[in-house]
């Protein structure tokens, strides 16, 4: 069993101004389970799926891939499938991806 406590959760700064890390943990087959915390106007650029993602909004606003959701709304990548993510608004998501997921372009 892996536990990750609000208390003292560490965010760490990604590649992309704007949106921080907060990782729960690496998977055998090379993907990932975390929170991405965003400010409005940061994006995430196009990225290829080799595997499935599942992202769940629990505050704010994203678009990802166009779609625009909100807080309680969920999104299924299926694998082969491309997308970036906006934040209309500040925004925390959480994101589980089964393999690496790769930039197309910044």
């Amino acid at each position: 069993m892996l536990v990750r406590k609000a208390v003292g959760r560490e965010w760490k700064a990604t590649d992309y101004s704007g949106i921080e890390r907060s990782l729960f943990r690496n998977n055998d087959t090379g993907g990932r389970s975390s929170l991405v915390r965003l400010k409005e106007g940061s994006r995430y650029p196009e990225h290829a799926h080799h595997g499935t993602e599942e992202v769940v909004v629990l505050e704010g606003r994203v678009s990802i891939g166009g779609e625009e959701l909100g807080a309680g709304d969920y999104l299924f990548t299926a694998p082969g499938e491309e997308h970036d993510v906006v934040a209309v608004s500040d925004a925390v998501i959480f994101v589980s991806s089964q393999k690496e997921t790769p930039v197309i372009g910044i």
